[in-house]
């Protein structure tokens, strides 16, 4: 017996003893069929028979039977005609069965580290200048380098400014950031560590931006305990705890 005809004999007072008992069971401890059972008594009370019904019952018969490789065939049960109701909420019904059970959306995907880095790890564009004036053309071919994700290029030019500019925290972050994606770890690390003893704005960014660094290399548990240190009152609080939750998923 399929879910769709077992929900039926339950509203048509149909089961036994023993099915009843347990198709009250199953509806407080599965909450898949919970979900179908109240979707499907709340259409069944509107619908009635037209001259689709069999047909469209026929269908969802071989939907289900596809689907979950049930031989059983839906029972058809007779209603009053109201034809443009009917069609409404069949259509609704197809809709809701086709989302509860083919795309599954209570089943939330879990991401690999791979994917919630490419996820987490998008840094903020440099502006057109960085306390700069308009001529200086190194820091403005290293700033659309970075904007442009071209790293390795934008790594040389920007590792050169900011010897000259080392109070840059944006920059060195930037930088930082540059090293990472280069898979320079140790020093995408140290420039990270180098942000985070300041007191800037870009303090709980680079502690963020560490933990990404353990997060590229695999490791999970490094990044979750450095993520944990960022405080609720950091602007990036937000976004950390909900990697936070992602992480702890795996």
């Amino acid at each position: 017996m399929n879910d769709i005809e077992q929900i039926e004999k339950y509203l048509g007072g149909d089961l036994s003893q023993d099915e009843l008992q347990a198709f009250n069971l199953r509806l407080q401890n599965d909450n898949n069929f919970a979900e179908v059972f109240a979707m499907y008594k709340s259409i069944e009370k509107e619908m009635h028979e037209t001259e689709d019904e069999i047909a469209l019952r026929k269908n969802l018969s071989g939907f289900t039977q596809k689907h979950f490789d049930v031989a059983a065939p839906a029972k058809i049960i007779s209603l009053k005609p109201n034809r443009t109701k009917w069609l409404l909420y069949a259509t609704a019904a197809a809709a809701s069965i086709l989302i509860l059970f083919i795309l599954k959306p209570w089943q939330e995907k879990i991401l690999t580290n791979e994917q919630l880095y490419a996820q987490y790890a998008v840094p903020e564009e440099l502006p057109a200048v960085v306390r700069g004036s308009n001529d200086d053309s190194l820091l403005m071919k290293a700033t659309t380098l970075f904007n442009e994700v071209k790293y390795p290029a934008a790594l040389i030019l920007l590792d050169s400014i900011v010897k000259q500019r080392p109070s840059e925290a944006q920059l060195q972050l930037a930088l930082g950031i540059s090293l990472l994606e280069t898979e320079k770890y140790d020093l995408a690390i140290n420039r990270f560590d180098s942000l985070a003893v300041q007191e800037s704005i870009y303090k709980y960014i680079a502690m963020e931006w560490k933990a990404l660094a353990y997060l590229k290399q695999n490791k999970k548990a490094d990044c979750i305990a450095l993520l944990k240190l960022i405080p609720p009152d950091a602007g990036n609080y937000k976004k950390v705890n909900e990697l936070i939750l992602q992480l702890s998923k795996k």
